[in-house]
């Protein structure tokens, strides 16, 4: 390490209460309580901060790209509240572009490319339609003028016994209510409203279809008043690839389906094939194509990925609650001195700082970004939520989901699209389970209570100011424990 660096680091933990002398993770230190103009920490509205370069989140939290916790469910689920969800690596590309597609139409705004069907289907096939792509309707196209003629409902087909009969047949025909493309949400809520429809199709002079808007969208927006958006109102996604065979191919095919943000995800950060990897995804698709890479946890890496382009640095190496890196070949920084001095190297270059596990709840939640990390991934914190994947199950009267960590021998067995061939590497993570907690709301409402009464303590108003002030004492082991109750 050059001297400039190694000043840069010491100057930076040295502002944070920190040493570079040892090594330390969330339990050994506390925030410095400071005076504070914060009446409360409801007045604390403004939770907004930089994930990446130019990508901004509403609250600063992640759901891990782990097979157990993050599919369409929970980045739906997560984007609504502000936050975002990395789709994981481990299912075949086709699976992965289609969770993609999932979450941009839940909560569609304006949807440019509803799903049709033709007035000389059967009721068999539209019902499969409805049932496979989760929709409650479908407009009715003229395959041969591409004209719209129709509109059909779930509500149309629920008592319909004749499968074999037309779609023509039950269909509500032209004229429907419709409006012209580029017709905006408010002008399409006076529409829906004064017409009590709910659907309305986008269809251009010569009649076709250009789009379509929902009065359920236009109420989810109203639901979520934080919801994580795109341009166009969708809700926003990130897709994980990883630094072999086909990963470029594979990222630009997220990027096609929707994805706001590509993360490449491997163990070993610090390395040249991830390094190659950046430059090849910044080059194919584009500059301005927001790149998440890690994992590192160490300045040095750090500073590695971010000359190489990368858009954000994931930090974290073994912290995980089912992670034995440490444990086995015994690598990995204490996750609160790697945040900081990873975010240390990475402030001077401007590029953000994902930290990524180790979190066990609210306080360490608040270390983290105290540390300097500009959003927080978490894996085991939303394990045991209702929208993650995997069924719930029953054990000694209480209720569990299974987390496991993505190099356990139990998911290496288990991987859709692992070669028969591919031999079983030494694991470096465990299964457990986790308690059912419910929907993810409540976690992170949980997390972001501690979060803005930590932003009181510490009397900042936004997350920019929070991180700034925050600092830290170390606490013997006594000292923790005096802080947990009996």
């Amino acid at each position: 390490m050059n001297d400039n660096l190694s000043s840069i680091i010491e100057k930076y933990l040295h502002e944070k209460g920190l040493s570079r002398d040892i090594a330390v993770t969330f339990e050994d230190v506390f925030i410095i309580d400071q005076n504070s103009d914060i009446p409360s920490r409801s007045s604390i509205k403004n939770t907004r901060l930089r994930m990446a370069r130019d990508f901004f989140l509403n609250i600063p939290a992640v759901s891990a790209n782990m097979d157990t916790v993050t599919e369409s469910r929970m980045a739906v689920a997560l984007a609504r509240l502000g936050g975002i969800g990395f789709i994981h690596q481990f299912l075949p590309i086709e699976r992965r572009v289609r969770e993609v597609e999932k979450v941009k139409r839940a909560d569609s705004g304006i949807i440019e490319h509803p799903f049709v069907i033709r007035p000389d289907a059967t009721i068999r096939e539209a019902r499969d339609m409805m049932k496979n792509l989760q929709v409650s309707g479908l407009l009715v196209v003229d395959q041969g003028m591409g004209k719209l003629v129709g509109i059909i409902t779930s509500r149309d087909i629920r008592f319909e016994d004749a499968n074999e009969k037309k779609v023509a047949e039950i269909m509500t025909e032209m004229p429907l209510v419709t409006a012209p493309p580029g017709t905006g949400l408010e002008q399409a809520r006076v529409i829906l409203r004064k017409n009590k429809v709910e659907k309305l199709p986008l269809v251009d002079e010569e009649g076709r279809v250009a789009g379509l808007i929902t009065a359920k969208d236009i109420l989810k927006i109203e639901q979520y008043p934080l919801a994580l958006r795109d341009q166009k109102g969708r809700l926003a996604v990130g897709a994980t690839v990883g630094v072999s065979g086909d990963f470029a191919e594979d990222a630009a095919a997220l990027a096609n389906a929707g994805a706001d943000i590509i993360l490449i995800d491997t163990a070993r950060g610090f390395s040249t094939r991830l390094k190659d990897a950046i430059r090849r995804l910044k080059s194919e698709l584009g500059e301005d194509f927001p790149v998440v890479a890690g994992n590192v946890d160490t300045p040095e890496g750090a500073l590695m990925l971010i000359d190489a382009g990368a858009d954000a640095v994931k930090v974290g190496i073994g912290p995980g609650a089912v992670c034995k890196t440490r444990e086995g070949p015994g690598v990995g920084t204490p996750q609160l001195t790697a945040v900081a001095e990873c975010a240390a190297v990475a402030k001077e270059r401007g590029i953000p700082v994902m930290a990524d596990g180790g979190i066990r709840g609210g306080s360490d939640f608040c270390k983290a970004l105290a540390a300097g990390a500009s959003s927080v991934m978490m894996g085991y914190i939303f394990a045991g939520c209702e929208e993650t994947p995997g069924e719930p199950f029953y054990e000694d009267g209480e209720k569990w989901k299974i987390y496991r960590g993505s190099a356990s021998l139990e998911f290496q067995i288990s991987r859709v699209d692992r070669d028969e061939s591919e031999k079983l590497r030494a694991p470096e993570g465990v299964p457990r389970r986790v308690r059912y907690r419910g929907e993810t709301k409540g976690a992170v409402d949980e997390l972001m209570g501690a979060l803005r009464s930590s932003m009181s303590y510490v009397g900042a108003w936004t997350l920019e100011e929070y991180r700034a002030k925050a600092k830290f004492r170390r606490q013997t082991v006594s000292g923790f424990e005096e802080g947990r109750p009996i």
